[in-house]
């Protein structure tokens, strides 16, 4: 796939063959200051190709509108995505905390860091090039 060609996030699923457990969870540990009542699920996103088994286990929250649907593989790799693209778009804790609007302060650089976590471990996942893939060729919701 050159640079500029486009993928659905529906189909850039199917071709890796991603696929995700749920699991519904009373709280999300990381979500603790909500102040807006949300469903939690813990999900696992799982790479399975010959000879390699990846998977990230992280939690995932839904406003209490979505009256408990569990959370899709295209919501919850947009999400991820989302996040990771913040950081390799802002390239410091300074423009990322100024893109989005935070204070420089702890409460700011833990979000930062979260976000730093969650690009990591989605490299784990996908590798590199899908990776880049995701954030940048790919048509997400």
């Amino acid at each position: 796939m050159n640079n500029t060609t486009q993928i659905k996030i529906g189909d850039f699923i199917k071709e890796n063959k991603i696929t995700m457990t749920v699991n519904q969870r009373g709280v999300n540990p990381f979500m603790n200051d909500s102040k807006f009542p949300m469903d939690h699920y813990r999900v696992c996103l799982q790479v399975i190709t010959e000879g390699s088994h990846r998977q990230y286990t992280t939690y995932f929250s839904k406003g209490m509108g979505h009256n408990g649907a569990e959370p899709t593989t295209e919501e919850v790799l947009d999400c991820l995505a989302s996040d990771s693209a913040g950081i390799e778009n802002e390239g410091s804790f300074e423009n990322w905390a100024d893109g989005y609007g935070y204070e420089h302060d702890q409460k700011a650089r833990k979000t930062y860091q979260a976000c730093c976590r969650v690009s990591e471990k989605l490299i784990r996942l996908l590798g590199q090039d899908l990776y880049n893939t995701l954030l940048w060729n790919t048509e997400r919701e």
